[in-house]
């Protein structure tokens, strides 16, 4: 047989002389068209990105016309009505960092791949202007940055961002500066064939002078003049060798010039004694006096070219009076006014506990992405849910039945957030630039606050460095994990670490190092912190750590911690592989409407789509424990897990983005008690004889002392800078086995509820593995597995 590909074909058209020249014009209008379809094709998509997030996007934003102007916290804000106009805000420094026109951003990666490794969005339409990454507003005079390695946010006493208000479609900005508030407002205005960017900012009162950035040229020593009051300056002025604005200009704005391309800044109100300054011959900057009560200050910036001045100067003879911002902070018309309803499916199958498929807001109006994450109950039971492309969803109708879910999309435009706590009935989230509090101003039910709580962590662009969960303790402190960044180039104090966020918000503190992937954390009934880390480099596999006090070090040797040490605090509980490759988080049942755990700790793999409950053993001062995985799987990866306090029964939430066992996108999911018997594992004591569980029913007695209803196992890790690592010999490290251990008799007590096995010999050991044949009393199997971690050995 002939294996050789055929010969390739000549497929040129062959064309007369005559008819040459008509087809080579027709190829070229076909690609002209073809390239227009796509580029339209693209700033629709663009665009539909921005629409489904409405008015306001928070992420990194990348911009290739500036160099090195990437917004590592950027607030892109929609102007007006077109779908495309957008300026970019920068939350750490207070500047306004790109304005831009055409399509919105483009987006590395499709949708699965934003969530696996997340690349930073770049401008996709073309740069008016901006400024380089420095503080928008000076302190005592100065822009010169004062951060460490400049990263994070600008100090308090200097510039502090505090949120955001949403009226309709309008943004407005709330912050401080200098002790003095602002609220500021960006706009569209457009008259005929102009449209310029406004910025109406109410400030003050102030105790100082202050000066504020305006813009910025990417041209060095652009050519600029001063605008009459009038705003009746000719461009023809900017030609040849024209006055400068010198310090203190009392003019009312500033035009410059790149080429045919005009810039004019106009202050059409604003406080007597502003003085316009030119830095650097590109660096616009207004300096405003001390004010000894609030001041309305409205900018108008257009770009356009020289033949376009005159619609700018009409468009500036048309501009209304600055609005009272502050009338614009108390909530305003809803945007998400329609209610999607879905159907659960109850689950069927017999035995103790039940999974219920609660599924997610899909399909919906705004064709948004159901990567659900974080979530919490309101005392009622109705669930906020939230969803890594940075949605928000108040969820009622869980009943039994589940036959009429709402789902009401309740907040938009957040950054990954990926934990959510419900305090004091208010809506808390862990988004990766803050921590962020959304407030229902006027109770259509529709976040019109988005308040920044705490955002003094520091965001690199490495996709790695994800914020992870939130819990609180009882003192209402805040607590979550940021991720460590990979590869492991560790840029910032925060990457790979453990935060805790003062019940105000005033402070973050670092209180555990080491991390690698903490997708998932628990807080106990007595202010028990835990976290979770999965298996890769310097973290040997799967393991739950207990969070000690002193800013102890977990493992992962390429994070914000120091000094360098290869000595790292062991887990309570290390996992195999097999069991879970990708760790979620933690919950605690709070009573016994969920069976005969209550007490127990829940936990979940995201990896596996699966639910654990942990056992937990005290020797002294140290804690170790074990797993005992449930028999069933979600069709998503789960990573989140709370109590619904109306009905006590377990409700999780998960997504399909890293790589899981998982199908779906996105889930949300209930695990209901049955109430029907269950002999399960509810603790274990390692002895110096051997290993005593505690079930939660009785036991056959007869099948319990039988040892060949009993297999033990055990093995090691290799803690290393290798990913992951192999499972090795207690005996040997360099052989990869497991060992096996011999159970020599089986003692029964409390009824067949307490059983010990004897094992000749026992000593401590990172992972033991028990597989269960017994039956209950009344006959039914109790088949169970059980991984145990033994660092030391009790009475």
């Amino acid at each position: 047989m002939n294996l050789q590909p055929p010969p390739r074909m000549n497929l040129r058209p062959v064309a007369s002389p005559t008819l040459a020249p008509f087809i080579r014009c027709l190829l070229l209008l076909t690609g002209l068209l073809v390239a227009l379809f796509q580029e339209g094709l693209q700033a629709q998509q663009a665009r539909s990105e921005l629409q489904d997030s409405g008015p306001l996007y928070v992420g990194t934003v990348r911009n290739r016309s500036w160099e090195e102007n990437t917004t590592m916290k950027g607030i892109v804000v929609k102007l007006g009505t077109n779908d495309s106009d957008y300026v970019c805000y920068d939350e750490d420094l207070l500047r306004v960092s790109l304005l831009w026109t055409g399509a919105f951003m483009s987006f590395p990666n499709q949708a699965r791949e934003r969530i696996e490794h997340p690349q930073p969005p770049e401008v996709a339409g073309v740069t008016r202007f901006g400024t380089r990454p420095g503080p928008g507003w000076s302190h005592g005079g100065s822009f010169a940055d004062p951060r460490q390695n400049h990263q994070g946010p600008l100090p308090r006493d200097w510039a502090h961002w505090t949120g955001t208000y949403l009226h309709g479609n309008h943004v407005i900005l709330s912050y401080t500066v200098g002790g003095a508030s602002v609220l500021e407002l960006p706009d569209l205005e457009t008259k005929g064939e102009a449209s310029a960017f406004t910025r109406t900012l109410a400030i003050g009162p102030t105790t100082a002078p202050l000066a504020l950035l305006v813009a910025e040229s990417d041209t060095p020593n652009a050519t600029t003049a001063g605008l009459t009051a009038t705003g009746n300056a000719a461009p023809d002025s900017l030609e040849g060798n024209p006055a400068p604005v010198e310090a203190s200009s009392p003019v009312a704005g500033v035009l410059y010039s790149r080429g045919e391309e005009l810039t004019a800044i106009r202050m059409t109100a604003g406080p007597t004694g502003a003085r316009w300054r030119v830095e650097n011959g590109s660096r616009i900057v207004l300096d405003l006096p001390a004010l000894t009560a609030p001041v309305t200050l409205k900018l108008l910036h257009w770009t356009g070219s020289r033949p376009n001045w005159k619609a700018f100067q009409a468009l500036l003879a048309a501009s209304p009076k600055p609005v009272d911002v502050a009338a614009l902070t108390h909530g305003g018309p809803s945007r998400w006014n329609r209610t999607v309803e879905t159907r659960g499916t109850v689950g069927t199958n017999q035995g103790p506990y039940q999974v219920d498929t609660l599924g997610e807001p899909s399909p919906n109006p705004w064709g948004t992405r159901n990567y659900l994450s974080g979530f919490d109950f309101f005392p009622d039971g109705r669930a906020a849910v939230a969803a890594f492309h940075g949605d928000v969803w108040i969820v009622g109708g869980l009943d039994g039945r589940l036959d009429k879910i709402t789902w009401r999309r309740f907040a938009t435009g957040l950054f990954q957030p990926l934990g959510l706590k419900i305090v004091n009935g208010v809506v808390h989230v862990t988004c990766r630039d803050a921590l962020v509090r959304l407030t229902d101003l006027n109770g259509d039910g529709e976040a019109d606050l988005y308040e920044n709580v705490n955002n003094d962590t520091v965001v690199t662009p490495n996709y790695h460095e994800f914020c992870l969960d939130l819990q609180t303790d009882s003192a209402g402190n805040f607590y979550y994990a940021k991720g460590a960044p990979w590869p492991p180039d560790v840029k910032s104090p925060h990457q790979g670490t453990l935060l805790k966020v003062s019940r105000e918000g005033s402070t973050l503190e670092v209180i555990a190092t080491g991390l690698r992937a903490p997708n998932g954390l628990g807080m106990g009934p007595n202010d028990e912190l835990t976290f979770s880390d999965n298996e890769g480099h310097y973290i040997p596999s799967s393991k739950i750590s207990l969070v000690k006090p002193g800013n102890r070090f977990y493992g992962m040797a390429q994070t914000a911690h120091h000094p360098v040490t290869m000595d790292y605090e062991q887990p309570f509980v290390w996992i195999p592989k097999g069991m879970d490759n990708s760790s979620g988080g933690q919950a605690w049942v709070p009573d016994d409407r969920w069976g005969p755990l209550k007490g127990s700790m829940i936990f979940l793999s995201y990896g596996k789509a699966s639910l654990f409950s942990v056992l937990q053993d005290r020797v002294g001062d140290v804690l170790q424990g074990g797993v005992v995985p449930f028999p069933f799987k979600f069709s998503s990866g789960v990573m989140r897990a709370r109590f619904n306090p109306a009905d006590g029964q377990l409700y999780v939430t998960g997504l399909r983005g890293w790589q899981t066992d998982g199908v779906r996108d996105g889930g949300f999911f209930r695990v209901r008690y049955t109430g029907h018997p269950v002999a399960w594992p509810v603790g274990f004591h390692a002895r110096k004889d051997g290993v005593e569980l505690r079930f939660s029913s009785p036991l056959s007695e007869e099948s319990a002392k039988d040892v060949g209803n009993w297999a033990v196992d055990q093995w090691n890790y290799i803690y290393s800078a290798n990913y992951g690592s192999p499972e090795v010999s207690t005996l040997d490290p360099r052989v990869r086995k497991h060992d096996p251990v011999e159970v020599a008799g089986v003692k029964v007590s409390d009824g067949g509820r307490t059983l010990l096995l004897q094992i000749p010999g026992i000593k401590p050991v990172m992972q033991m593995r028990i597989r269960s044949k017994a039956l209950a009393a009344d006959g039914t199997p109790a088949n169970r597995d059980l991984y145990l971690t033994i660092h030391t050995l009790g009475e």
